[in-house]
């Protein structure tokens, strides 16, 4: 009689221990557990890196296409062999405009992150740790949806080869689709030893006739960099800072060695720590990093405008009385005097809350053109100009002279 055992995981590929009771308190015994496609020890009930069974699977560099419309609703499984080399795997996923999810599992760690050179970071966050990306023109209403007996295949090689059916529901968590299809997103996996040379993805085509391409390349070296150390809060700030160390990054939309938008950015060669948040300067400019992506760039020629003293009230400024606009400053996303628009950044320093004239000039006043900005924690939540003796909401570009 087929014997039952539990894991700690949502996949055999992600889990650490096998147990023989539902409440996970009696291990199973050692040795080899498969799932009928990967083979796993487990040793004093810690389940060891795993290895694909058989000969089913692909080498690295090699790309599979399922092409569009010929493809069935489905989950598509495909195992690569990554050989002995080490420094970063990256995965390009090209989804095409009907949604599909991906999770890709290497060394026991499941990695979901994508950059799309469309718009950027994509990434699930429920439980199963799928991420869905496609276009929503083409969406079948997947979010929140289950999909029953839905069938499994497996690449064999040359094709895919029918497994089963399993059960799936798509978690609103793991959705992340976009206005227009997504190009190819990109995935980084570090690769930082020889083993385990086996790298496991499943692919959820939760719509009919849907259609993708996957390609993993071998482990490399990412290209360096040079960049300022430490993140800055703000890009005057990075402009400002030294190039005094070699980052690494993954072109999306740039270059080898050349960090653009929506590029993934690391301190190390093989991909393995990501930049933390904020701006740091390098040989171009700066660049500004969310979740390890390049999220703005731009470069370190600083806009300039001047303030005036503090106002509590937006009118005192159009009195008739001559007030000096000399204070210089920035914003954070280096918007010029005509740019200055809602939630922008003042910077540098802290202002108190209230209002202040701003001109693109050192000037005052009676010579203009001025607006008038009020600040809340030195963001911009409200641009007027004088109407009379009196303040009106200005549309982004108006001044008063």
């Amino acid at each position: 009689m087929p014997t039952t055992y539990y894991l700690d995981g949502n996949t055999f590929l992600n889990s650490t221990s096998v147990y023989t009771n539902a409440a996970q308190t009696t291990c199973a015994p050692d040795g080899f557990y498969s799932d009928g496609i990967n083979s796993r020890e487990l040793v004093n009930c810690i389940l060891l890196p795993s290895e694909v069974c058989g000969d089913c699977s692909t080498a690295c560099d090699e790309s599979i296409n399922l092409p569009g419309a010929a493809g069935n609703q489905g989950i598509y499984s495909v195992n690569y062999d990554l050989g002995s080399a080490t420094g970063a795997v990256i995965v390009t996923f090209a989804p095409a405009a009907v949604p599909d999810g991906i999770r890709v599992t290497y060394n026991s760690s499941v990695y979901n992150t994508l950059s799309s050179p469309f718009d950027g970071y994509h990434k699930g966050t429920s439980s199963e740790l799928f991420t869905y990306v496609g276009s929503t023109t083409a969406d079948c209403g997947i979010s929140g949806t289950t999909y029953a007996n839905i069938p499994t295949y497996l690449y064999n090689g040359t094709a895919f080869q029918s497994t089963g059916t399993k059960s799936i529901t798509v978690s609103p968590l793991d959705v992340s689709l976009s206005s227009s299809p997504p190009g190819n997103p990109i995935m980084v996996i570090p690769k930082t030893s020889a083993t385990p040379s086996s790298l496991s993805i499943e692919i959820v085509g939760p719509c009919d006739a849907t259609g993708w391409a996957i390609t993993v390349a071998c482990a490399v070296s990412l290209p360096g960099y040079s960049s300022s150390t430490s993140a800055s809060g703000s890009f005057p700030e990075a402009c400002n800072a030294p190039l005094n160390s070699t980052y690494y990054n993954v072109a999306v939309t740039g270059t080898a060695g050349v960090p653009l938008l929506h590029d993934y950015v690391f301190s190390d060669a093989n991909g393995f720590q990501a930049l933390a948040n904020g701006w740091y300067r390098t040989t171009s400019g700066y660049i500004e990093v969310t979740n390890g992506i390049v999220t703005s760039v731009g470069t370190c020629n600083p806009e300039y405008i001047y303030l005036s003293s503090l106002q509590d009230v937006c009118s005192v400024f159009c009195d008739g009385t001559n007030r000096a606009i000399t204070s210089q400053r920035q914003t954070t996303n280096n918007h010029n005097y005509s740019q200055i628009a809602l939630n922008d950044v003042i910077t540098p320093s802290v202002l108190t809350d209230g209002f202040y004239a701003y001109a693109a000039t050192s000037t005052d006043t009676s010579t203009g053109p001025f607006q008038i900005m009020q600040l809340e924690n030195n963001v911009v939540i409200g641009l007027n100009l004088c109407s009379g003796a009196s303040c009106s909401p200005a549309l982004k570009k108006n001044i008063y002279a």
